[in-house]
């Protein structure tokens, strides 16, 4: 009893005495950069370094191949939050200064995204000066200014949108000047109006108007007859006048299955021969030439090719420049390495595809 009377007693004092308040959390320390874009912020350092290396990239960009210095003061603002109902990349004006809030994303997003908020910043910015809206720009500007930045961080970028470019359907002027067509095709837009164009001087001034909302396409419809005629023959003619440096997976594949596909009349009409029983055929004059011919075009090409598929070329290559002499069993042993690396390169094709296409662990 005497238990039970100290229990009711100490609870009841503990009912009595106050809640404590709870602690306040502790603010979140902002870091910032400042660029000559604009100033970035963030509660991420790595985050902060990694935008503000873009917007570093777009005033390069800029000054040396467009002789355009940073737009006069106030700096925008820049600040890196998830912010719910606004877009990956918001834009705003707060006081008289632009605001641009970028969601960041994951890894395979983020490039782009830190390109297209460096380059919205400075359309908003140079929009702004002139009295007009932070959209007031060309939705085309946006995204070839943002592949831009992209480029001038990782080069290899430009061959990729080359080649692309080369086996795409080009995209219709319409649907590149509304921002509907794929950001690649607005960056080869731009790069083929800059040939167009000539000096820097009027390539900077055709970029601010574009930026202040100007209609690129009545500079087109003065400078050339037919604005479609000239973006289909300029787009070509920028693709074909750039030689990627290396090719990619699916273009190594292909230009190897186009070099080791043999078609011949031996008697029955043209036909698909394989490799293997094609040396009973290797005087016929036809196929002489064919074999020297593209042996002539592998030593040109065998840099170019990608790592994956390069001992699957080797391979025939040797098997090319045996072609005239070596025993067929020769041949045919070579000819069954060559498959048997081709083979193994469509693998580990199929591996690195699966790899780049998986989605990005979030870090826990």
């Amino acid at each position: 009893m005497v238990k039970a009377l100290v229990a009711c007693a100490w609870l009841a004092a503990a009912a009595a005495e106050p809640t404590p308040a709870p602690t306040p959390p502790t603010p979140a320390h902002v870091y910032s950069s400042d660029t000559p874009i604009a100033v970035v912020a963030g509660e991420k350092v790595t985050e902060v370094s990694f935008v503000a290396t873009h917007c570093v990239a777009l005033q390069r960009y800029l000054e040396f191949t467009l002789n355009l210095p940073a737009p006069p003061p106030p700096l925008a603002r820049l600040e890196l939050a998830d912010v719910p109902g606004y877009a990956p990349v918001e834009t705003r004006v707060v006081a008289g200064t632009v605001l641009v809030v970028l969601r960041l994303g994951d890894g395979k997003e983020a490039p782009a995204l830190a390109g297209e908020a460096a380059a919205q910043a400075w359309l908003a910015r140079v929009a702004l000066l002139a009295g007009k809206a932070t959209d007031a720009s060309e939705p085309w500007t946006r995204q070839a200014l943002a592949c831009e930045v992209v480029a001038q961080l990782r080069p290899s970028m430009n061959d990729h949108w080359y080649r692309e470019g080369r086996r795409a359907v080009p995209a219709t002027l319409a649907d590149i000047l509304a921002g509907k067509a794929p950001a690649r095709e607005a960056f080869l837009f731009w790069r083929a109006l800059r040939s167009t164009l000539g000096a820097p001087a009027e390539q900077s001034k055709t970029l601010i108007a574009s930026a202040q909302g100007n209609a690129v396409l009545a500079l087109l419809a003065k400078a050339v007859p037919s604005p479609d005629e000239w973006w289909l023959v300029q787009r070509a003619e920028l693709l074909l006048a750039r030689a990627p440096v290396s090719l990619g997976l699916a273009e190594s594949a292909e230009s190897l299955d186009d070099i080791a596909r043999f078609v011949f009349d031996v008697g029955r009409g043209d036909e698909l021969i394989s490799g293997r029983d094609l040396p009973p055929h290797r005087n016929l004059p036809a196929v002489k030439a064919s074999v020297q011919g593209r042996l002539a075009g592998l030593r040109r090409e065998i840099l170019r090719q990608n790592p994956v598929y390069h001992n699957a070329w080797r391979t025939f290559g040797t098997w090319l420049e045996k072609f005239p002499t070596a025993k067929p069993e020769e041949l045919a042993a070579l000819w069954a390495q060559y498959l048997q690396e081709r083979q193994a390169a469509e693998e580990l094709r199929r591996e690195i595809d699966a790899a780049l296409t998986s989605p990005t662990p979030v870090a826990k």
